[in-house]
């Protein structure tokens, strides 16, 4: 696959996922369930390469997700193992996952949980299944109130029909109002701290007068998982994107436009579909792929 393939976007993709749990979800070509690798480290464009050729080796469509918490690596007494490792393997290292969740598991293995668990970014993630740009006005509008408060929002869109908002790390804190740290004597820090993430995206968007009843919290849970951007939606095989000044201003003068129509506004060039289960696609709209290397998240401007 060419994107995957590209050095620049590996470089690109790997920045993203820095201090990431990511996750992979590997679609066999007959778009049945995919196969899930979770728990995954990536430091470099290397690993990018590494993950992207074992799981794509019979041309599969691949989704890439990033988790929403922020984990030292370092911290953990046991790194994660390569895909297919035999000595240790991941479903052996599920476990010992599972174990770094807790403060007294975490105890017991003489590793500390609050030097694991860094922090978490907030997640807004908006769909419009009928009309994706509807989502996209939605994003701008609780962004634009962020940017009023004194945040820096960054809109990424989905790749199919929706679009997300991110905020970094010290926003999110500033403004839920506590640090990870603050729940060390909690049975299950990280699922308390989801909870009240969630609750706060909800208020945030009453707050900005969009309703957040039928839209995702998930990614703001326990274990919360959010679409990577720079990666490919493996159902329409369009880019997860996040949107530049540019791209915003092109997109507020439509009011209904089609996935296909939002990744031509935002691209410059088109390439052969880069997803075997994209059936109703036959083309991948792209930036050139140098671009990516150092583009990052773009903050949300007026």
């Amino acid at each position: 696959m060419r994107w995957y393939s590209n050095h620049a976007v590996q470089s690109g993709l790997s920045k993203v996922m820095e201090g990431r749990e990511v996750i992979w979800a590997q679609f066999p070509n007959s778009g049945d369930k995919p196969f899930w690798a979770r728990r995954a480290k990536v430091t470099s464009a290397h690993s990018v390469d590494y993950w992207t050729k074992a799981l794509n080796r019979d041309f599969n469509s691949l989704g890439v997700f990033i988790g929403s918490n922020i984990i030292n690596w370092e911290a953990m007494d046991i790194e994660p193992p390569a895909l297919r490792a035999k000595s240790f393997s991941r479903q052996d290292y599920a476990k010992v996952w599972n174990e770094y969740l807790i403060p007294q598991d975490c105890a017991l293995r003489g590793v500390k949980w609050e030097d694991i668990w860094i922090s978490k970014t907030l997640v807004f993630d908006f769909d419009s299944p009928l009309n994706p740009l509807k989502s996209f006005h939605k994003a701008d509008k609780v962004s634009r109130y962020l940017s009023k408060q004194g945040y820096t929002p960054f809109i990424v869109f989905s790749g199919s029909k929706g679009f997300h908002i991110h905020l970094g790390r010290e926003d999110s804190e500033k403004l839920v109002g506590f640090k990870f740290a603050d729940f060390i004597d909690h049975k299950d820090p990280l699922k308390k701290i989801g909870r009240l993430y969630a609750d706060k995206v909800v208020e945030i968007c009453s707050l900005a007068g969009i309703s957040y009843d039928n839209e995702d919290r998930s990614p703001n849970f326990r274990q919360g998982i959010i679409r990577c951007p720079y990666s490919i939606h493996p159902k329409t095989g369009q880019i997860v994107w996040p949107l530049s000044v540019r791209n915003m201003r092109d997109l507020r003068k439509h009011e209904k436009l089609s996935v296909i129509e939002i990744s031509k506004i935002l691209h410059d060039w088109d390439i052969d579909c880069q997803s075997k289960i994209a059936k109703d696609y036959d083309i991948t709209y792209i930036t050139p792929e140098y671009k990516v290397e150092n583009r990052g998240l773009i903050a949300w401007s007026e």
